[in-house]
């Protein structure tokens, strides 16, 4: 499992103004993972006709095959030290942009890493710069050792303890949910906690996101809820069609957390709508500076709970997926 943080450190301008809101989303932090970064900011200098962002990236990444778009109708590049956008639209202040950079390979090294970004006019004056960081880590219970910045940790879950939905079945822990050898027709209720600790101003969004389904060595899987399909609604058995092996068995996820995108009530429940990063629900979500476990509910912690049930007609094996959480601080 994988985690995402950004965060905009005090420096002092001098003739340029300060860039706002600065963060850069990733898609995967593992060391030497290719990712997408989608860096985001609020400009406080209208950007003339022919304005230009310059984006520096850091040493040890690889871009030399990246592809990206810009806001403002600008055209994408990568230079020696990064990419640029350029022959922007007039835009005014203040105004939001997102940069999205694909296929930059991270680091080898786990560590806090720096990115630059400034605006340019016409002239290659300097309008407003900003600086984010982003962490590359590894593991699954993850902690981001930046000093008074964030900690995100994925705790396990023993069987009794109450939840939204119910009281789980299953005991899971920081790296594995083992659902061990399941009966038929038998709903199995697992959970994971999830607890943050930020000093983000506007706080931070905790997604989670699987490789593929639960896959067996002969390539059977155990569908998304409900009978291979991602609707939002209350837990149900599968419908068990012979020869439809999409209603065999099926897993769906929800979220404990009220404030998350989805609507999940007290028992709703869906599956991932497809495999990898582009796939992600948002499982715990924060408007505000977070203490974790001595925080409240649904802002410091909450739980996501994961749910798995088949028929007698899904195929015998041992079956396995992996799910990935990123977490995004907004400063």
């Amino acid at each position: 499992m994988s985690l995402a943080l950004a965060f905009l450190p005090v420096s002092p301008g001098t003739e340029a103004a300060q860039l706002l809101y600065v963060r850069d989303t990733i898609t995967d932090s593992k060391p030497d993972a290719t990712a997408t970064h989608s860096i985001q900011f609020t400009i406080q200098t209208n950007i003339p006709a022919n304005g230009s962002i310059y984006i520096t990236l850091p040493s040890g990444f690889n871009w030399n095959g990246a592809s990206g778009s810009c806001p403002w109708g600008g055209t994408f590049s990568t230079t020696s030290e990064g990419v640029r956008c350029v022959a922007l639209s007039a835009t005014n202040a203040p105004a939001t942009g997102t940069v999205t950079i694909n296929n930059v390979v991270n680091a080898s090294t786990e560590g806090s890493y720096l990115i630059y970004i400034e605006t340019r006019d016409g002239s290659d004056n300097v309008l407003d710069t900003g600086e984010t960081r982003i962490a590359i880590v590894s593991g699954v219970t993850v902690t981001a050792h930046v000093p008074a910045l964030l900690t995100f940790e994925v705790r396990g879950v023993d069987a009794g303890t109450a939840v939204e939905s119910g009281t789980t079945n299953v005991t899971s822990t920081t790296t594995t949910i083992d659902f061990g050898t399941v009966d038929v027709n038998t709903q199995y209720l697992a959970a994971q906690k999830l607890v943050v600790s930020t000093n983000a101003n506007y706080g931070f969004s905790v997604k989670v996101w699987q490789n593929q389904n639960l896959t067996n060595a002969m390539g059977n899987d155990i569908d998304r809820f409900r009978d291979g399909t991602s609707t939002l609604e209350a837990w149900a058995s599968p419908s068990t069609t012979p020869g439809a092996e999409w209603t065999y068995g099926h897993f769906g996820l929800r979220s404990d957390d009220s404030d998350v995108e989805l609507n999940f009530g007290t028992n709703l429940w869906t599956g991932f709508s497809d495999d990898g990063p582009n796939y992600q629900v948002e499982v715990l979500r924060s408007d505000r500076p977070t203490a974790g476990e001595g925080d409240d509910q649904g802002y410091g912690w909450d739980y996501v709970e994961y749910a798995l049930e088949i028929s007698a007609l899904q195929e015998a094996g041992d079956y396995s997926n992996i799910l990935t959480y990123i977490c995004t601080p907004t400063y």
